[in-house]
């Protein structure tokens, strides 16, 4: 009795393994570009943030220019203020995410303590924040 495998339906075991293979491949590259589009989201949210930060202290040096003013510390030579996030939480100026913390979305992390120089410089104010690891 002699087989006809022409007329035989469905896939070799090879031809399986080459698409179980190729899928694997695909998957990992789309993996990938998932965990590199989340990163570059959080960096996006961390520079907004950095951004709302700098916008508040702004309004917070407004309310507080004579403490600039009175100041004894300079910043690229003129009077500045130094203040924290906490500042910032205590004036009202910013809300914090939970339990009076505003957290990093990169880690986590408390920004409460983040330092931020307030100084004017040719009559224009500029907020300085020390900590743009990315943006």
């Amino acid at each position: 009795m002699v087989l006809d495998m022409k007329n035989k339906n469905g896939f070799t075991l090879i031809e399986l393994l080459c698409v179980i293979a190729i899928l694997a491949v695909v998957t990992t590259i789309a993996s990938a570009s998932i965990v590199n589009l989340s990163n570059s989201s959080k960096e996006n949210l961390y520079c907004a943030k950095l951004k709302m930060i700098e916008s508040a202290a702004k309004e917070y040096a407004i309310s507080h220019e004579a403490e600039i003013n009175n100041s004894t510390t300079y910043y690229e030579g003129s009077k500045s203020l130094i203040i924290t996030v906490q500042d910032l939480i205590v004036n009202g100026n910013f809300a914090p995410d939970k339990d009076d913390m505003v957290l990093s979305p990169l880690n986590n992390e408390s920004l409460n303590q983040l330092q931020i120089i307030l100084y004017y410089k040719n009559n224009q104010l500029y907020a300085y924040i020390n900590d743009n690891k990315v943006c």
